[in-house]
């Protein structure tokens, strides 16, 4: 539901339908080009992985495959690593590193930062067990720095399988990130740690 509200307000913000192909964001993009690219259905996946004298192919006009390939690569990506460690069998600590994948130009994402939701759910139980606001600053974006987030989440026995983090663009349609947590090798404390013996001195 969380993510269905935040579709739906971004869909209102930028009166475009969520199916729409996420470069009708660019103005700078004819209607033409762009239903060209909804018929041929070239994904922005498709996009970045082809060359721009093959995208100029692809749409009949050979000069547009570098405007269309420079905001491909704008529309903003990242990169997420997860790792876990159980603090206690209830709890655990989840350290994840968000690296920029996009190229940042001021006229498109402003001279600030591009703001995220991330948010860790359960896919099985429906359930959202941390969410938080960020900011992926400018600078962070030019150079490649990583960001590094730390929070902790309740983990319920017997274990699921796997929880799920999701980041998505606050502004951009088609701006999302997915990393699974899995569970299937987490090795938990024990329930009654053993009591630790001290010297009296008697």
């Amino acid at each position: 539901m969380t993510y269905r509200l935040l579709k739906l307000c971004k869909v209102i913000d930028k009166r475009l339908w969520d199916f729409a192909h996420p470069l009708r964001q660019f103005p700078n993009l004819s209607h033409v080009i762009l239903n060209r690219l909804e018929e041929k259905r070239l994904t922005v996946d498709k996009l970045k992985e082809m060359k721009k004298d093959e995208i100029g192919h692809m749409l009949h006009h050979v000069n547009i495959g570098l405007t269309v390939k420079q905001c491909v690569h704008q529309i903003p990506a990242f990169t997420m690593e997860a790792s876990t460690q159980p603090i206690t069998r209830s709890v655990l600590r989840v350290r994840l590193i968000i690296t920029p994948d996009f190229r940042w130009n001021d006229q498109v994402h402003g001279s600030v930062g591009e703001p995220w939701w991330l948010w860790v759910e359960d896919p099985i139980n429906d359930h959202i067990y941390h969410s938080e606001y960020f900011l992926l600053q400018k600078k962070q974006v030019v150079t490649k720095e990583p960001q590094h987030i730390v929070f902790t989440i309740p983990i319920f026995e017997p274990l699921p399988s796997q929880y799920y983090i999701k980041a998505v663009s606050d502004r951009w349609l088609g701006a999302e990130a997915l990393c699974a947590i899995n569970f299937q090798n987490l090795i938990l404390p024990e329930r009654h740690p053993p009591h630790t013996g001290y010297y009296t001195g008697v």
